[in-house]
């Protein structure tokens, strides 16, 4: 690996297979003559940093970015091999907003893509994580002049994590409008699952959290004493099947539970808060930046989702083409 490699994109023969160890189980693969320490492997849109190569076959890697959590990849994978800049592997320390330490927002532009790929969506940002999502949602994206932009809904702890760009669409001449799915309501007995002493809600199952916010809804019944039908609360968990609400949150979580008294019906509900996104299309023909090798920041706070791009060393063009290309397109 060289202090500044301007190659990101190398053959790379056969498929792969990496363990939670790191190991990296080739098949068809050539990584003695195609690869060697210091580059990086990308599969599954994860990088990982090459640390050893035993043979053809089996090569060892870490987590391309420092202190990351190595993902597995499954048998028969394809992948792309490309020399990262020194930059961000060994020379800087861990960031977790791209400012170093990052291969995954490190990018090789050519000259090509300078000039190309603005109609593109390049990322989706999560501005609102929700609430109450037991499985992913369905990700639509409408509006913005373009068409088949699509994307991937990514729950942890029942909120939305991320949301991952399956498809860039094309033709978009301004930021279409991304929409995720409410999560499913949380159905149960108005007046059975209700304990008017303990201000209790008993549900089969639910996906809450203390200081989720919840819709409640009557389902057509008698509104349950206390609450109001269509009204927001906030969860107090008291188990995996038992809630309680209140009116308001604070930074420890909820507030004081709600006095309340059972109703009439089994159609009563509690519905997660339905989580927002924004997406971001390409920086091609941006003049803000040269060809080169070019870092990704992502604002925060009230720059949230604003994606600014820098030239960290500039190059007539990058050789090769990594699979960057859902960032930076050729076309």
């Amino acid at each position: 690996m060289s202090l500044w490699g301007n190659n990101d994109g190398k053959t790379a023969s056969g498929t792969i297979a990496i363990a939670a160890n790191g190991a990296v189980t080739g098949t068809s693969t050539a990584f003695t003559t195609e690869a060697r320490v210091g580059d990086y492997i990308r599969a599954g849109g994860e990088d990982y940093l090459i640390t050893a190569i035993a043979s053809n076959t089996a090569a060892t890697t870490v987590a391309g970015v420092p202190g990351a959590t190595l993902s597995t990849v499954s048998a028969g994978a394809s992948y792309t091999l490309s020399e990262k800049c020194k930059y961000v592997t060994t020379a800087e320390s861990t960031s977790t907003n791209g400012i170093h330490g990052d291969p995954l927002k490190v990018f090789g532009v050519d000259t090509t893509e300078i000039g190309a790929g603005t109609d593109n969506i390049v990322s989706i940002s999560v501005s609102n994580a929700g609430s109450g999502y037991a499985s992913a949602p369905t990700v639509t994206i409408s509006g913005g002049g373009g068409s088949s932009g699509a994307g991937t809904a990514v729950v942890a702890s029942n909120k939305i994590s991320s949301v991952t760009v399956t498809n860039t669409g094309t033709g978009y001449t301004s930021v279409p409008t991304v929409a995720v799915a409410a999560p499913a309501a949380v159905t149960f007995n108005g007046a059975s699952a209700v304990n008017d002493a303990t201000e209790e809600i008993t549900l089969s199952s639910h996906p809450f959290a203390t200081g989720d916010q919840v819709t409640y809804a009557d389902g057509g019944g008698t509104t349950i004493t206390g609450l109001t039908d269509g009204g927001t609360f906030f969860i107090i968990k008291v188990s995996a099947n038992v809630v309680k609400l209140a009116t308001t949150a604070d930074n420890a979580g909820a507030g004081t539970a709600i006095n309340i008294t059972s109703g009439v019906g089994t159609g009563h509900t509690l519905t997660g808060e339905t989580a927002t996104a924004v997406a971001t299309l390409g920086a091609g023909g941006n003049t803000g930046f040269h060809a080169g090798w070019v870092r990704r920041t992502v604002g925060t706070g009230g720059r949230a989702g604003r994606i600014q791009y820098e030239t960290l060393v500039a190059a007539s063009s990058i050789s090769g083409d990594q699979s960057d290309d859902i960032e930076f397109r050729d076309n």
